[in-house]
């Protein structure tokens, strides 16, 4: 996984920097032109310690948690990875 540099938005905001924008262009979120529409949102949501979630709405909606497709498939790994240790919870890391 490419590490992003975190970079200081005015007083009390921070930004990531991607290199690459084909992550936005498979994912819809760049128009015809390859540029990011004006006034695209994206919201970023901490996680824990040093882990946070960010996501950008589709039509207006913005995905609860749980909705996410990435977070759903880390929560089966977890729970299939405790059922074939015959452990009663996950073992998270």
């Amino acid at each position: 996984m490419p590490h992003r540099q975190l970079r200081k938005i005015g007083i009390d905001s921070v930004g990531i920097m991607l290199e690459r924008s084909d992550f936005l262009e498979r994912d819809g979120i760049l128009d015809d032109e390859g540029e990011l529409p004006e006034n695209t949102t994206a919201f970023t949501e901490r996680l824990g310690e040093q882990t946070y979630l960010v996501r950008v709405p589709e039509d207006g909606h913005v995905p609860e948690v749980h909705e996410c497709s990435s977070i759903r498939r880390v929560a089966g790994q977890l729970l299939l990875e405790a059922d074939y240790s015959g452990s009663r919870s996950p073992r998270i890391e």
